[in-house]
Parts: structure tokens; C-alpha cells; sequence
């Protein structure tokens, strides 16, 4: 009995080694991203974090950028950037991809995304935004504003492609989500704003020679000033959306009090349906189409699931 007992334990034992030896899939990760930081009592200009506290490079000149504590009252700082001279250089901050990095992006994709207000330009065009130089290919995103006040966005490309993305004269009165998409493997670019997309096909222009870097703030000739509350460069593979926000295999109403209790939050992002780093109306409006039905499965079980199946079957053996 003690041998039959010792090789049912082996059992389960080679079922453990054989769930973590499972192939599973690649995941996305944040190759380098910044936080203004949540508003407190003790907040001022002063305390707000600085994005070379997360590692990005300064290439502003002296007084163009600095903190501001809860603007519009969103219970989130952020930090200005505002270009008021038409010279060089122009204010942003970098980051240089390393060697890894360009071979994940390429093979598995990127994205480069903030959630920012457009505060104000001077009326030359479009000037603050995203801009990435990768594989090859220069990619500007530059936002300004018309002379109605709506918010308008310009993707650089042989030819110029401009969007209005807000109306009634509503462009400097609130953050949206900006965001660039590649495609794995392509030089394709799709751009959203706050999750719905604008352009799906945009490949920037050719860029040979430059040196792998992302970087937000002025990249253009054109000034203006703009708030980030936060800003990320990621790496896929990108998993799909979803609105199983606890895990447990559909979409109900435990879904939608996880979305409630991390609506606006910046670092419990359980409710981003989306991927898109932040809990908003996006997520909801995911989790009201599934409502109610079952969640995508994934290619590959949840490892505990899994872990407690086999741990099952080896119990049900176990008894003597």
C-alpha cells in the first residue's frame, strides 16, 4: 500500500512539472511608461512626478515643463509641457529602444499610448502628441486645435492626414486616450482615440537611418501645450478584449462592480477591457455587448484550472 501510495503522489507530482513546462503564450509588456501620480492633500506643483523619475530623457528647455495638481478636477496630476518659442529645440521626452526591444517590436508589435488634455496652441498648426521612429519609418501624431476650439489630430504621412475629433468647442475641456497600434510584422499603424479608431492603415514615413527612439511632447515645428497624465510604450503579443474582469468564465454582473470600483483608476486596471491602460466608458461599453454570455476561451487553460483538474484526478486515485 505504501508503494501504490508513493507512486500516486509521483503522479502529481509529474502532473505539476508538466503544467509548468507548458508552452504558453507570450505576453505584452511595458518596455518604459510614466504617472503623473493621484492628487492628494499634500500635492503641489513641486511633488508631482517627473517623468526621469521612470526614466525618460529631458530634451525640454529650462521652464517648459512642470507639474499640475488635479486639473479639471480629475482626481489625477499631470505634467505640462508648453512649447512658446518657435526655435529649436523642441520640448519632449525620449526613450531608446534597446536591440531586444526593436526584434520584439517588430516581430510581435507596439503601441504607444497617453491619456492627455490639449490645453492650448498658438495657432500654427498642429504640434504636441506621440511620435515614434521604428523599423525604418517616422510616425507623428500632432494635435491642435481649430479655430472653433475642437480638438483635431494630423498623422504625418507623404500626405498629411487631418481628423476632428470633438465638436461644439469642446477640445481643450478634457483628458481623451490617444493611442498608436502596430501591427506585427508591418509597418501599419492604426490610430485611436478613446478606443475607436480613426485610421486604421497609417505607415508614417520612410525615416532610414534614425535612431530607434519614442518620445511625447513637441516633435513639430508648430507650439502649443498639452497635459499628460500618463504616457506608455508597449511590446505585444496583444491579447484581445474582454469583459471577463475577475476571471471566472463570463461576462455578469461581478464584471460590472469590478468595472465600477476601478472606473478611472490608474493603477487596478482588473476592469481595462481594452488593454488600453486605463478603466473608462470603453470598458463598459465592452462589458454591455457580452453581457451575459460565456468568455472567450483561451488557446491554453488557465494554469490553475488546470492544476486543480489534474490535482483532482490524482486525489480520486489516492483513495484506497
Amino acid at each position: 500500500m505504501i508503494v501504490r501510495t508513493l507512486r500516486q503522489l509521483a503522479l502529481v507530482a509529474a502532473f505539476g512539472f508538466a503544467l509548468a513546462n507548458l508552452p504558453f503564450a507570450a505576453a505584452s509588456y511595458i518596455f518604459i511608461d510614466y504617472h503623473a501620480g493621484p492628487t492628494t492633500p499634500q500635492s503641489t506643483p513641486a511633488s508631482v512626478w517627473s517623468p526621469e523619475l521612470w526614466g525618460w530623457v529631458d530634451l525640454n528647455t529650462v521652464g517648459a515643463a512642470a507639474g499640475v495638481v488635479n486639473p479639471l478636477g480629475t482626481g489625477m496630476n499631470a505634467w505640462r509641457i508648453t512649447d512658446a518659442v518657435p526655435t529649436a529645440p523642441n520640448p519632449a521626452y525620449v526613450s531608446a529602444l534597446t536591440p531586444s526591444a526593436i526584434t520584439s517590436a517588430a516581430r510581435d508589435g507596439w503601441r504607444l499610448s497617453t491619456f492627455a488634455r490639449y490645453v492650448n496652441d498658438f495657432g500654427a498648426g498642429a504640434n504636441m502628441g506621440l511620435s515614434a521612429f521604428i523599423g525604418g519609418r517616422a510616425y507623428h501624431l500632432g494635435l491642435d486645435l481649430t479655430a472653433s476650439g475642437d480638438l483635431q489630430a494630423t498623422l504625418n504621412d507623404e500626405t498629411p492626414r487631418t481628423y476632428q475629433l470633438t465638436t461644439g468647442g469642446t477640445g481643450a475641456s478634457a483628458f481623451h486616450r490617444f493611442e498608436l497600434q502596430n501591427t506585427p510584422g508591418s509597418s501599419n499603424v492604426a490610430f485611436e482615440f478613446d478606443g475607436q479608431v480613426i485610421n486604421p492603415q497609417w505607415d508614417g514615413v520612410a525615416a532610414a537611418g534614425h535612431d530607434s527612439v519614442v518620445n511625447w511632447g513637441n516633435q513639430l515645428g508648430p507650439r502649443g501645450v498639452m497635459d499628460f497624465q500618463d504616457v506608455a510604450f508597449e511590446i505585444g503579443p496583444f491579447v484581445e478584449q474582454t469583459a471577463d474582469f475577475d476571471a471566472d468564465g463570463d461576462a455578469d454582473g461581478q464584471d460590472f462592480l469590478s468595472w465600477q470600483r476601478t472606473l478611472g483608476a490608474t493603477f487596478d486596471r482588473s476592469a481595462d477591457g481594452n488593454f488600453d491602460g486605463r478603466v473608462d466608458g470603453a470598458d463598459l461599453a465592452i462589458w454591455r455587448q457580452a453581457f451575459g454570455r460565456p468568455a472567450v476561451t483561451q488557446a491554453i487553460p488557465e494554469p490553475s484550472a488546470l492544476m486543480l483538474a489534474l490535482i483532482a484526478i490524482a486525489a480520486r486515485r489516492l483513495r484506497i
